[in-house]
């Protein structure tokens, strides 16, 4: 058991330091965390359990790999002019 809440904690601060990075990298001056960093965490617990302790590697590149993508779509976007 406690393999899951190490999990569950890595996939959490994870979470939470890949969200922070984007929303710094974004040039936001002020946000709430969403409740999505505490589900991220929970799916990364139950997938270490259930599947593999690799789970939760990959559930975080998948957060950081859409995190990198939204931010070159605004970037895109503010050269383009279209902001």
């Amino acid at each position: 058991m406690s393999i899951v809440f190490l999990h569950f904690l890595a996939g959490t601060v994870g979470a939470l330091a890949v969200f922070l990075v984007s929303e710094r990298l974004s040039g936001a001056t002020s946000f709430t965390a969403p409740f999505g960093i505490v589900f991220i965490g929970l799916v990364c617990a139950g997938l270490a359990h259930f599947l593999s302790p690799w789970a939760t590697l990959a559930v975080l590149l998948l957060y950081a790999l859409a995190g990198i993508n939204e931010y070159v779509r605004e970037q895109a976007s503010v050269k383009a002019g279209d902001e």
